[in-house]
């Protein structure tokens, strides 16, 4: 489809993948103190040891041919032992595919014939690749390499649409086909394809993934459901972030993660989350800038520089700035924007590399539109103007982010025993601080609709005006052991993790007396600010604060046994605490054990089967009876699949069937108008997901699920029988999106396209299936066309072709989102 473009990608997969991380001042550094004086303890043990070459230690690979900086980077981080080499040796020089269980030797020999290179010892043990009429003096054969160490570490794996490994999705990189659960990876080519503006749109690519309130054009308050259950964080290079709002300039691919998070986060993601992989240092030099186009006059400038820093060995950089702007937000109110500055360093040593970075994002966002289903007509939805303002068109928020990271990453040592053979041994540390301050107001109609005027349906109008300033700290501390023999290797992870959240929020609610119109509503209604008189309506005012510690210690071990079954499982430990000040003080705290377990096996080459168990913890919020605190929801979740590897490893596809229960949900009980434990809910299904190229032109990316959501809750104090409904849950959904790409002839650069998507109805209340109300299903479609010449490339998408009227889900019929109409993106990108 691209082939400039895509012989670019490849060259930047030299670069140095960063995941988040800085150092820390905050309390409960006990825990880590004593990882690090254990490892500063073990470090002199380890260095005096003998050290071993693992060039003859054979591993698997699965590299498509490509640039050759590429493959041998890749050849490099699936043994373990990254290489080192100037961009400028291999850059026009291609190698490859590189496929089967070989020692790293016959991997080089494979990737540098016909090449006029070869691998030899650098300083300090490094491998370098040089010109073969220029070794370096004093080499030693390549049998005799005594260490390999790294400078070129980073950079996707990803050949078009098709993702290749984990990233940062699990705590230990392994391959996606090793990896026993569902994960799927939006790449760089699919997002820059679509033209995708937001981080949960391009997860929509993914099968039983649902965005609520918030996605697209510069809007807030943003959701998205996995698996039928909702939550609004998301990772950041595996790093629980707190915000979903990542401008799409800063992020190199998207990993949707389908069941357990635990070993990422602690406190569990209900059903999944969505990872965001932003862009790291390189050592390939990037000078990019695009511009977007598209629909309320919406426009985006962006750069992406990066590159190795002159004179200073070792040292690479990548600076991300952005900014944009439009008219109005999807709904007609606030006129938003967004700025974006993201400068990362990184320096490579013999055996360290050191990540130092900060991320300033400054947001306005408008309130997504909304309609409402009426009580007389069976809560069907309203059909309104999908682009009227509701109550004022100062409707919106903001938001700023200021977050430094950090990251070290060690090599200690390599030991190897005859018997046993070798170990390999690396510690890493990951740090992440984040500042948020945001402020919203919103003048809306009220929820209950109060009569009609002319036929028109009319509402009281709500004001709100709310603030809140956070604070979040997340280290991850992790000592990484490789063994390594002759029919087995073995990963294993030692891991200690802190996160400290701390926040202040206000609010302040009116509701007016006056009634206005739904289909004409006032543009001059006054917000209610933070005192307003309560004799002009009802007037609410709330003050708290909150506070929140986690610790957890963790294990996790990887086996590949004669390269066809590879077992991964974990085992974590969490101490959680948490205090809230507001109308009540609440304090909880809570300790749970959780655990993953899985395996993959390869039946055939292309083909294995594979399923995993494990279960998580979320803490809530709330009381029993009034007086006992609630302990955390508990969850049980298990899958199981087949993953295909077909078409010379171009085209992934996954078919699983999971299964999520969850237990010890606080529900209302009107009899005794207290909470009480329910029995939870439980989400079962299928799911088909596939992405990669068919054939030399075309690539695709879609999926569809199967889902039967059961609610145990009992409706109290009605005549009807059964259990309520899980709301906001379609049962049937799926997704397409295809494109093809000439290469040849008088159309050569051109690619044209499209797909769609699309859901069966689904309900909006928690009541018995017989009389619970609900919101239609829906399908719309969308087309794109693109060209790339040289170092110029530029895509235009248009969403919702047919501008069909729809509503997306939701759990409340008195909240029916409205869903976009339609819209167009054109983004354009230049090389220079």
């Amino acid at each position: 489809m691209y082939a400039s473009g895509r012989r670019r990608g490849l060259e930047r997969a030299q670069g140095v993948r960063v995941d988040r991380a800085a150092t820390s001042r905050h309390a409960h550094a006990i825990p880590f103190t004593a990882l690090l004086l254990a490892t500063t303890a073990v470090l002199p043990l380890l260095v005096a040891a003998p050290a071993m070459s693992q060039v003859a230690a054979s591993a698997t690979f699965n590299i498509p041919a490509g640039d050759l900086g590429s493959v041998l980077a890749q050849i490099g981080r699936t043994a373990s032992q990254p290489i080192s080499f100037p961009a400028d040796l291999t850059r026009g020089r291609t190698a490859g595919p590189v496929v089967g269980r070989m020692s790293v030797r016959e991997a080089l020999a494979r990737a540098l014939a016909g090449s006029g290179l070869v691998a030899v010892p650098g300083a300090g043990g490094a491998l370098m690749i040089r010109g073969a009429t220029a070794p370096t003096a004093g080499a030693a054969a390549l049998g005799d390499i005594a260490a390999i160490d790294v400078t070129d570490t980073a950079g996707s794996r990803d050949v078009g649409f098709t993702a290749i490994d984990t990233q940062s999705s699990t705590r230990i990189d392994i391959p996606l086909k090793e990896n026993p659960r569902s994960v799927v990876g939006v790449t760089d080519a699919v997002i820059r394809t679509q033209a995708q503006t937001s981080v949960l749109d391009a997860a929509r690519n993914v099968s039983n993934v649902r965005i609520g309130d918030g996605s697209g054009q510069a809007q807030g308050s943003p959701t998205y459901f996995i698996r039928g259950f909702d939550q609004s964080q998301i990772l950041i290079n595996g790093q629980p972030s707190g915000t979903a709002r990542l401008p799409i300039t800063d992020i190199e691919r998207i990993d949707v993660i389908k069941g357990p998070t635990t070993e990422l986060s602690g406190p569990s993601f209900n059903g999944g989350a969505i990872n965001a992989v932003t862009k790291a240092p390189t050592a390939t030099p990037i000078r990019r800038a695009d511009v977007f186009y598209g629909s309320r006059f919406f426009r985006t400038l962006a750069f992406d520089l990066g590159g190795p820093v002159s004179d200073l060995e070792g040292v690479t950089y990548r600076l991300n700035l952005s900014g944009n702007t439009a008219n109005t937000s999807f709904g007609g109110n606030t006129s938003p924007h967004e700025a974006l500055i993201s400068p990362v360093v990184s320096w490579q040593g013999v055996d360290t590399r050191v990540t130092a970075g900060m991320r300033y994002i400054d947001r306005v966002y408008g309130v997504p539109p909304f309609t409402f289903g009426t009580p007389e007509a069976g809560f069907r939805p309203l059909r309104l103007p999908r682009e009227t303002p509701f109550g004022s068109a100062a409707n919106g928020g903001s938001v700023r982010i200021l977050n430094p990271y950090g990251e070290i990453d060690h090599h200690l040592g390599t030991i190897d025993a005859a018997n046993l053979g070798s170990l390999d041994f690396r510690f890493r540390n990951r740090t992440s601080y984040f500042i948020t301050d945001s402020y919203s107001q919103t003048q809306i109609p009220g929820s209950i609709i109060v009569g009609y005027r002319g036929g028109e349906p009319l509402a009281n109008p709500v004001g709100s005006i709310g603030s809140s300033f956070g604070e979040r700290f997340v280290t991850q501390s992790d000592m990484l052991v490789r063994h390594d023999t002759e029919y087995f290797r073995q990963t294993m992870r030692f891991g200690i993790d802190y996160l400290k959240l701390s926040g202040k929020q206000k609010s302040n609610l009116l509701e007016t007396r006056e009634q206005i119109g739904l289909f004409n509503p006032r543009q001059d209604l006054q917000f209610p600010g933070f005192f307003t008189p309560s004799w002009y309506g009802s007037n609410f005012f709330r003050y708290g604060q909150s506070a929140t510690d986690n610790v957890g210690i963790s294990f996790q071990d990887k086996i590949d046994l004669f390269d066809r079954l590879h077992i991964l499982g974990s085992v974590r430990q969490d101490w959680y605490s948490s205090k809230t000040v507001g109308s009540r003080r609440v304090r909880l705290e809570q300790a749970e054990m959780t655990y993953t377990a899985g395996a993959v096996y390869d039946i055939f080459p292309w083909v294995s089967v594979y399923g995993s168990v494990g279960t998580g913890f979320l803490p809530q919020e709330g009381f029993i009876n009034r007086t006992e605190p609630a302990p955390p929801v508990l969850s049980d979740l298990s899958e199981v699949g087949f993953k295909f590897s077909l078409l010379d490893n171009q085209l992934m596809v996954t078919v699983d069937r999971y299964s999520n229960a969850y237990s010890n949900t606080l529900f209302f009980d009107p009899a005794t108008r207290t909470n009480r434990l329910g029995p939870g809910y439980l989400a079962e299904g299928y799911e088909l997901d596939f992405q990669g190229q068919i054939t030399p032109n075309l690539q695709v990316i879609g999926g569809y699920s199967y889902n039967d959501f059961t609610n145990g809750i009992q409706q109290a104090g009605t005549r009807s029988s059964g259990p309520l409904v899980m709301p906001g849950q379609p049962q049937h959904q799926a997704n397409l999106f295809a494109v093809y790409t000439f290469t040849e002839g008088p159309l050569q650069g051109l690619s044209i396209g499209g797909g769609g998507r699309g859901q069966t109805f689904s309900f909006t209340d928690f009541r018995p299936r017989a009389t619970a109300p609900k919101i239609p299903g829906f399908i719309t479609y969308d087309a794109m066309i693109g060209y790339t010449m040289e170092n110029f490339r530029v895509d235009m998408n248009v969403t919702n072709l047919f501008d069909r009227y729809y509503y997306n889900t939701t759990v409340s019929p008195y909240f029916v989102p409205l869903a976009q109409g339609r819209t167009f993106m054109i983004r354009a990108t230049l090389d220079f």
